[in-house]
């Protein structure tokens, strides 16, 4: 999904930026772009100071790869503060299974797996107890981060740097959690407890009975490649966004990106009607109601965007096909 929205001539980004068209507009220069903006929250948002900054002591050279390690290992410490947490689900595990199928393709592949796996057993045992700590739970979720990584990057690009370095030289699972950097603890205990009010909130509503689903992925999902959410809780699809700078136009990807998620969800199984943008570093949570972004009542403009969309997607998938064909059995 992300690779589609960010190529301009991609006829998913189009078929998202046409139906929304203010939404596309918000942001952008000019007085109409100024007014939008304003009118969709965006000048609240912008105006916010990190409260969380990424601590001082990570280095220029470290801050993308520690800002990156954070932004998932924060999806887990919330997902380990919500109920039914299930590693067998999650993209960590998935990508611990694919590199222990084939650890051949990283040096020192069998013991980067064993140590991984080792280290998630060991995290996780420390967490299983209700109202684990923010320090507890961050140190449970950095492995979880890295495992996840593997499967969004491929295990050649995970451990290519630094991280591969840190693995091969660790011994065993003790020793590489305890290689974990105090800045990243430090920093991901800071963020879990700036948000532990609205955590206590969403607890209270899901035992209530309000249908919660962590990591939600969409119907339609595989014929863009992939797309997956951070958690949706009720009629509300949430992301977590940890970045310490906010501006129009992330805003205005970050906004399409979720409208695309709605449009994905082609069975309407998730039922998202509002949209949540949580800001951890900030702290702060806005929402949207999808007929707000869509400009119509979302019970009648939903089918008939997924409808339209559902061709775009066809036509997509079966492009490649007809490039293939002979001239003859194409016509």
């Amino acid at each position: 999904m992300t690779r589609h929205l960010e190529q301009p001539d991609s006829p998913i980004r189009r078929f998202i930026v046409d139906s929304v068209p203010e939404l596309a507009l918000a942001g952008t220069r000019g007085a109409a772009g100024k007014l939008v903006a304003t009118r969709y929250g965006f000048d609240e948002l912008t105006a916010l100071v990190p409260k969380v900054p990424i601590p001082p002591e990570v280095k220029p050279s470290g801050r993308k790869a520690h800002a990156i390690t954070a932004g998932i290992a924060l999806d887990y410490m919330i997902r380990l503060s919500l109920p039914g947490f299930d590693l067998r689900r999650t993209s960590a595990q998935k990508g611990l299974d694919s590199l222990g199928a084939d650890p051949g393709v990283v040096p020192r592949g069998q013991h980067i797996h064993k140590l991984l796996d080792m280290s998630l057993k060991l995290a996780l045992s420390s967490v299983s107890q209700p109202n684990a700590e923010s320090f507890s739970l961050a140190m449970a979720s950095v492995p979880l981060a890295w495992c996840e990584s593997i499967y969004r990057a491929g295990p050649v690009v995970a451990f290519e740097g630094s991280l591969g370095r840190q693995i091969r030289r660790s011994k065993d699972a003790g020793e590489l959690m305890m290689s974990i950097e105090d800045s990243l603890v430090t920093d991901l205990a800071r963020m879990h407890a700036s948000i532990g009010s609205l955590l206590v909130d969403w607890n209270q509503s899901i035992a209530s009975g309000t249908a919660y689903v962590p990591n939600p992925t969409f119907a339609w999902g595989p014929a863009v490649g992939g797309a997956d959410g951070d958690l949706a809780i009720g009629n509300l699809l949430v992301e977590v966004k940890t970045t310490e700078r906010i501006t129009n136009p992330w805003l205005r990807e970050t906004l399409l990106q979720m409208v695309g998620y709605a449009l994905l969800d082609g069975d309407d199984a998730h039922a998202v009607r509002s949209m949540g943008l949580l800001l951890p570093r900030q702290p702060f949570i806005r929402y949207w109601s999808l007929d707000e972004l869509l400009g119509a009542d979302p019970e009648t403009a939903l089918p008939e965007l997924r409808e339209k969309f559902a061709s775009v997607l066809i036509d997509m998938l079966d492009a490649p096909t007809r490039r293939e064909m002979p001239p003859t059995a194409a016509r």
